[in-house]
C-alpha cells in the first residue's frame, strides 16, 4: 500500500510540474508573441492543471489523515507554489505593458500595422503585426529636445536607426472647416545625417 500510495504521489507531482511549467512557459511566450488563440490555450492548461490540483489537495489530505505528516503536502505546495509564481509574472507583464506613456504612435500598413510606446520611466514597447498576433520587442530610450534615441538600431527590419525624432507637419483640413491649415505630430526615423529615413513609415 505504501508503494502505491508513493508512486501515486510522484505521479501527482510530475503531472504539476508538467503543467504548471507549461503554463508559466505560454504565459511568459505572450509578452513576447502573442496570437489571438493563445488565451484559449492558457485557459485550457489553466483548466487542467486546476483539476490536476484538486486532485492533488484531495489525495494529500487523506494521505496526511492517515500520516499526520506535513510531508503529504508536497505536491499540494508543488501546485501552490506555481500559481503565486504565474500570479506573479501575469502582475509583472501588465504592469510593464500598462505602465505610464509618454510619447505613442502607430503606422497602419494595411493588414499589419506597427506600434511604438515610450514609457515615463525610460523604456520603450514596439509592437509589430495584427489581429492575428503580434511580436513584442522591449529596450530603453533617451529623450533629448525633439530627438528620441533607443538601445537597438534594428526592430524586426521595421525600425532601421537607433535614433527616432519627433516632427511636426502641416495639413490642409476640409473646406467647411473654420481654419483652413492643422497640424499633426509625427515620429520618424532619421539617419545620421538627420535625414529621413522612409517618409511612408511615420508614426
Amino acid at each position: 500500500m505504501t508503494f502505491l500510495t508513493e508512486n501515486n504521489k510522484i505521479l501527482r507531482i510530475i503531472l504539476l510540474l508538467i503543467f504548471g511549467s507549461w503554463f508559466t512557459y505560454k504565459l511568459y511566450q505572450t509578452a513576447q508573441d502573442d496570437f489571438f488563440f493563445d488565451e484559449i490555450i492558457l485557459l485550457i492548461i489553466a483548466f487542467l492543471g486546476l483539476l490536476i490540483l484538486i486532485w492533488t489537495i484531495l489525495k494529500d489530505y487523506k494521505e496526511f489523515k492517515t500520516s499526520e505528516n506535513l510531508r503529504s503536502f508536497l505536491p499540494t505546495s508543488i501546485g501552490l507554489l506555481f500559481i503565486l509564481t504565474n500570479i506573479g509574472l501575469y502582475y509583472y507583464q501588465d504592469n510593464k505593458t500598462n505602465s505610464q506613456t509618454l510619447i505613442s504612435g502607430f503606422n497602419d500598413g494595411g493588414f499589419n500595422g506597427f506600434s511604438v510606446d515610450f514609457k515615463t520611466d525610460g523604456s520603450y514597447i514596439m509592437a509589430n503585426g495584427s489581429g492575428l498576433g503580434q511580436s513584442y520587442f522591449y529596450g530603453t530610450y533617451t529623450l533629448k529636445d525633439s530627438i528620441i534615441t533607443i538601445d537597438k538600431s534594428n526592430i524586426d527590419n521595421c525600425i532601421k536607426t537607433n535614433t527616432l525624432v519627433i516632427r511636426t507637419e502641416q495639413y490642409f483640413l476640409p473646406l467647411d472647416t473654420i481654419s483652413k491649415i492643422g497640424q499633426a505630430n509625427y515620429i520618424t526615423q532619421i539617419d545620421n545625417e538627420g535625414v529621413e529615413i522612409d517618409k511612408d513609415f511615420r508614426f
